[in-house]
């Protein structure tokens, strides 16, 4: 059963309330319920003293839901692009193992030694493209425009 409690505050209190559920977008009665629930959670923490800011256990709890819903769905998007990534490199390596022709027995060590050779060219190139992309990226994150605008 719920009961109503009358309480009576000052006119600065009471705005300070105001302003505290305000700010939370929440309204006085529900600001007021949350700060009176218990000092402890289920597991007899302190949650102050757990998450440093003095939040609720509710408050908490949407946070870490919202958090959670928006990493789920970056995620979720990383995942279907290395899907689509993984597809692309098999059908690369079907097509050039189709189209290429066998390499005859008198030509393989000079044949090796050169896809070794080209393949370590291959690998310098993209280490120092993802280099230059992570430089890129930093600078973005630095000037604040990572927010997919080009300065």
């Amino acid at each position: 059963m719920r009961r109503k409690l009358q309480v009576y505050l000052t006119d600065e209190e009471l705005a300070q309330l105001k302003r505290c559920a305000a700010g939370r977008r929440q309204s006085l009665s529900c600001y007021a319920k949350e700060r009176l629930a218990p000092d402890q959670d289920e597991d007899g923490a302190d949650p102050a003293a757990l998450n440093g800011r003095g939040l609720s256990p509710a408050a908490e709890r949407r946070l870490a839901d919202s958090v959670r819903k928006a990493v789920a769905v970056r995620v979720d998007s990383l995942a279907e692009n290395l899907r689509t990534v993984m597809v692309m490199l098999d059908q690369l390596v079907r097509s050039t193992l189709t189209h290429l022709p066998e390499i005859p027995a008198a030509e393989q060590k000079e044949r090796l030694a050169a896809g070794e050779r080209r393949h370590r060219g291959w690998q310098q190139e993209v280490e120092s493209l993802l280099r230059q992309l992570r430089a890129e990226a930093d600078g973005d994150q630095r000037s604040g425009t990572g927010n997919g605008a080009h300065a």
